[in-house]
């Protein structure tokens, strides 16, 4: 259908129509006339399927019109009903759309956060960990070679509240042509709870419930490290071995929840004689173990020793019951009396055997000259 070509036929007829009305006048032309009214005509029907053509088109377009934003309205519904926190950004990371999650996270509106930089919304110390990430996403490559996913945990600073502990994940979007980013889309998800968990967890698995010493388990992993530790910088570590004397005399006098009691006030006094970076494990019952890191000398182990000793001496107090006792231990030392965390541990207890042989209320230093293996110190 040529609408165009069809005027020029009608504009034509109609100027050879005129010329029969031009003075002087010719001679009469019907046949002019009717070419003229036939093409009228077929140009009016050519328009008229045309408009009704164009109708259905426009009728298709409303339609299509209404399906985009009804989509649209669907997305915002799902964007802004997230529990997560879910934005858009440039490739500068400056904030184009967020949702509601975010925002509450924030404690700001979503209008607030459209236009600022979402790098100041995290915590500062992994600010230039992201800075070298977006960077790194500008660096000229192959489309194919773009990395399109980043993930990492770091805290959200929102308003006037505490941080939260979040999971990132950044995506990037690239032009087809180019390869250059056209957008990142960011999830940010609260992992308050699972960190919680986390942590739940860990101090299941390391520490002891009753006095919330470290364990076994986590006396294994610390003792390895610290030795490996030691054999590298060539020092000394020193290991007690420590049991509370007549421990069961307490627990068949007063009953086994003052028992409780006095491990737990036995831990914290034990543990204010220790360094920051000394060890302080329940072994279990009345028996803990204690990991002195760093040995300058022989004086320092036996003045902490001394100090440990004394600071049982003073009655403990649970429930408005007085409770006496004493302690003994005995010390093996990295790397004179072994070189695993096994060997110190046994000789440890040997010479923790001979301290009660003594008579209690002391400690004893493993020897390897003594016909005990120990030596009272």
């Amino acid at each position: 259908m040529d609408i165009s070509r069809r005027l020029d036929a009608v504009y034509e007829a109609h100027q050879q129509i005129l010329s029969l009305y031009r003075y002087p006048p010719l001679p009469a032309r019907p046949d002019l006339l009717r070419t003229a009214l036939n093409h009228l005509d077929t140009v009016l029907e050519e328009l008229r399927a045309a408009y009704e053509e164009l109708q259905q088109q426009n009728q298709a377009l409303a339609a299509y019109r209404q399906q985009l934003e009804a989509e649209r309205q669907r997305y915002q519904e799902l964007f802004n009903l997230a529990p997560d926190g879910y934005l858009v950004t440039n490739s500068m990371g400056i904030i184009q759309e967020v949702n509601v999650a975010l925002a509450m996270m924030l404690g700001v509106s979503q209008e607030y956060l459209i236009g600022k930089p979402l790098l100041f919304f995290f915590s500062e110390s992994d600010r230039p960990a992201i800075r070298t990430v977006l960077a790194q996403l500008h660096q000229p490559q192959p489309p194919s070679a773009l990395p399109h996913r980043h993930t990492w945990e770091t805290q959200l600073h929102p308003r006037q509240a505490t941080p939260i502990p979040v999971g990132v994940t950044l995506a990037c979007s690239y032009q087809r042509l180019s390869g250059a980013i056209s957008h990142i889309r960011w999830l940010i998800r609260d992992i308050t709870q699972q960190k919680a968990a986390e942590v739940k967890i860990y101090r299941q698995a390391f520490y002891d419930p009753l006095t919330e010493l470290p364990n076994r388990a986590l006396l294994d992993i610390y003792l390895s490290k610290t030795l490996a530790q030691a054999q590298r910088h060539n020092r000394q570590v020193a290991i007690a071995f420590l049991d509370l004397d007549l421990f069961k005399n307490i627990n068949d006098t007063f009953g086994h929840s003052i028992g409780d009691g006095v491990l737990q006030q036995v831990g914290q006094r034990l543990h204010a004689c220790l360094r920051a970076e000394d060890l302080l494990v329940r072994w279990g019952g009345d028996e803990f173990v204690i990991v002195l890191a760093s040995v300058h000398s022989l004086g320092d182990v036996r003045g902490t020793c001394d100090r440990l000793i004394a600071s049982l001496q003073p009655a403990f107090n649970v429930n408005h019951h007085p409770v006496n006792i004493s302690s003994s231990f005995g010390i093996a030392f990295y790397p004179d009396h072994g070189q695993d965390p096994e060997t110190l541990l046994r000789c440890a207890d040997q010479a923790l055997y001979q301290a009660k042989n003594q008579g209690r209320n002391t400690y004893v230093f493993y020897s390897t000259e003594s016909p005990w293996g120990c030596q009272v110190q």
